[in-house]
């Protein structure tokens, strides 16, 4: 008896040690808590579906930017409010992923949206876990619905970037006004060239005056 006592009381403390870390694990209502899924240019709609359906389930997704201590804050404030119910938390860096921040124009971080029945509700509470529980529960049904915007298609990525790389090149030759000049009068000349060819003309040459030929005058034998 004094045998199992004594067990018991070395158990105990083990016991309540697992107890510890399993709360430290769970919430107050026994539900574990999630990571965030980091979404990038190549997954967001591959994975969301934000603006072809959302079939994969709700999202609430937080932009942030990684030099700012905001957006640290409510990343912490995001990962204790997430639980294993709907919505799927998520984070994106707009700093790695220019495509996503252009289509969503972010301008400041963070930024907390989620996204569920095929539209857009956008978070404008405070950077704490109680004020985004709130906006998960239902906040999201006293805040204005929105379009979700469209995916860029190929040919208007293919153009940001011919428009990107067009003023690169403008901005390097302003640098060097010496090249943009002789560059310039190259195009000018090759355009001129061209235009005659198509008009079917020659360039006018100038021609240098000749002098007539003077026969020499055979002097008659006397």
């Amino acid at each position: 008896m004094k045998g199992a006592v004594l067990l018991l009381f070395l158990v105990l403390p083990f016991v309540a040690v697992v107890a510890d870390s399993d709360a430290d694990e769970w919430g107050l209502e026994g539900e574990a808590k999630r990571e965030l899924v980091i979404f990038t240019d190549r997954n967001f709609e591959h994975d969301t579906q934000a603006a072809t359906g959302q079939t994969t389930g709700a999202w609430l997704v937080l932009f942030v930017d990684r030099r700012c201590e905001r957006c640290t804050l409510a990343e912490k404030a995001l990962l204790e409010a997430a639980t294993e119910q709907q919505p799927i938390p998520a984070l994106v860096n707009v700093l790695e992923n220019p495509k996503i921040r252009k289509r969503f124009s972010m301008t400041q971080m963070p930024q907390l949206r989620l996204f569920r029945d095929r539209r857009m509700f956008v978070y404008r509470g405070d950077w704490n876990a109680a004020s985004i529980s709130a906006f998960i529960q239902t906040g999201w049904k006293e805040t204005e619905a929105q379009e979700v915007p469209p995916e860029a298609s190929a040919v208007s990525e293919y153009l940001d970037e011919l428009s990107i790389t067009f003023h690169s090149i403008i901005e390097y030759l302003g640098r060097r006004p010496g090249l943009l000049v002789a560059i310039g009068g190259f195009m000018a000349t090759a355009a001129y060239v061209i235009t005659l060819r198509i008009l079917g003309l020659t360039p006018k040459t100038k021609r240098t005056p000749t002098r007539p030929r003077v026969r020499p005058v055979k002097k008659r034998a006397d």
